[in-house]
């Protein structure tokens, strides 16, 4: 597909990697997401979370590495980038402390628990997480096995989290064969909305698809229903039909290197999509007029410099909760593997 420049964006400003001025150590992560927390505040979350000196994560051990963190940062203006934040620690506060824990039989030499998107919802803040099994004499950026998708619960300021069982027993509500949907969780009316890719093995990048689930049943795996049918670009008279069971019948759109972002835009009057285009150094954005579809074709917003020649650009996604203007200005993070810091770029619209 040949990509071109979104006529959506005026302008881009690139403000840098961001978080680094800590005092626990941190000097590199992954994922970055943020979730709105009641009040004026939010809760973001990062994934594999360096302490100390690396040259670089690629071929990185990872056993004593923290694999998902988390930090408050109040609403605030992001012109300059973000100012204001503290990360959760271990009680000493000299160390970020790790918020999904591991059960028996795992362990941090094998297993990762990624922590990747939520929401506050009933009074409580739930995590959607993946649980990765690698190994530990490979490079995980090549070779790792995606067990499936749970859930984790906190409940009050601690921010102390508990995995929610799967009817099955496990802790994967998701299995590695299943979407991974929490991926990205949007309310929206009477229910939240749960993407979760696919990534088929022939391609770079997933396919994307859509549960939902009402936020007072949000512990029911029963309760969640799949999009099974949805209006696409060639038929955008297609109607929406819901299931209580999944099947890979309403991909939204592809390309994704599964983490991505999705919000209603108020100045557009639209949805938005901003995510990572395949696994290169291309950010993009997709529209659609309804959640459902039919998203358009992704167009250029940013290209990153390549920092070298091995680096991967993952985990493109927008910060909504942090949008000026009525949506007309929003801010958009992104991971490039050389380096391993959260990138921030504010997004204009034209």
């Amino acid at each position: 597909m040949t990509l071109r420049p979104s006529p959506l964006v005026a302008s881009v400003r690139d403000l840098g990697v961001q978080f680094g001025d800590n005092d626990v150590d941190i000097t590199g992560q992954d994922a970055v997401t943020s979730v709105l927390l009641p009040g004026d505040e939010t809760f973001w979350i990062f994934g594999d979370t360096v302490e100390g000196p690396f040259d670089t994560i690629r071929g990185f051990e990872l056993t004593e590495v923290l694999s998902n963190t988390g930090a408050i940062v109040p609403l605030q203006d992001l012109s300059d980038g973000v100012k204001t934040f503290h990360y959760l620690t271990e009680p000493s506060g000299a160390r970020a402390r790790q918020l999904i824990g591991f059960v028996a039989p795992e362990h941090k030499s094998t297993q990762r628990l990624w922590a990747i998107h939520g929401v506050h919802t009933g009074g409580s803040l739930y995590l959607y997480y993946h649980r990765i099994t690698m190994d530990p004499t490979l490079d995980v950026f090549e070779t790792f096995t995606l067990d499936g998708m749970g859930v984790a619960r906190a409940t009050g300021p601690a921010y102390e989290f508990e995995r929610l069982p799967a009817p099955d027993g496990s802790f994967e509500w998701f299995k590695g064969n299943e979407p991974g949907f929490g991926v990205w969780v949007q309310p929206h009316g009477e229910y939240l909305y749960l993407w979760g890719s696919i990534q088929p093995e022939s391609k770079s990048a997933g396919d994307m698809y859509l549960a939902r689930v009402r936020p007072g049943q949000i512990e029911d795996l029963s309760a969640y229903e799949y999009l099974v049918q949805a209006p696409t670009l060639a038929d955008p008279d297609a109607p929406v039909r819901w299931s209580d069971t999944f099947a890979p019948t309403a991909c939204l759109f592809s390309d994704v290197p599964n983490e991505m972002s999705s919000s209603w835009n108020p100045y557009l009057g639209c949805f938005i999509s901003l995510t990572t285009y395949q696994r290169d150094n291309i950010l993009v954005i997709r529209t659609a007029p309804e959640l459902t579809g039919p998203w358009s074709e992704p167009q250029v917003v940013f290209r990153p410099e390549r920092t070298s020649a091995e680096a991967l650009f993952n985990a493109g996604k927008e910060h909504p909760e942090f949008a000026r203007d009525g949506g007309r200005v929003t801010y958009m993070t992104f991971i490039d593997s050389t380096v391993y810091k959260p990138h921030l770029i504010e997004i204009t619209f034209a």
